[in-house]
């Protein structure tokens, strides 16, 4: 998973998404993408530790979806 020195502020709102459904993150996770701009803040190494984590995501998803 792709992890970043974080606020307790943030470490706390991704406490409470862990929480949250499987359905009920993916929802936040769109509502998130759809409100909040991606900036020239993020490095190369920052979008591929987010395609990684985001497939790792999605082969999971896959994997239950078969069992």
């Amino acid at each position: 998973m792709y992890r970043a020195p974080m606020t307790q502020t943030v470490a706390n709102i991704l406490e409470e998404i862990r929480q949250l459904s499987e359905s009920e993150r993916r929802e936040i996770r769109r509502a998130i993408v759809e409100r909040v701009p991606m900036s020239d803040d993020l490095t190369d190494d920052d979008f591929a530790a987010l395609a990684a984590a985001s497939f790792r995501v999605l082969d999971e998803e896959e994997d239950a979806q078969r069992a």
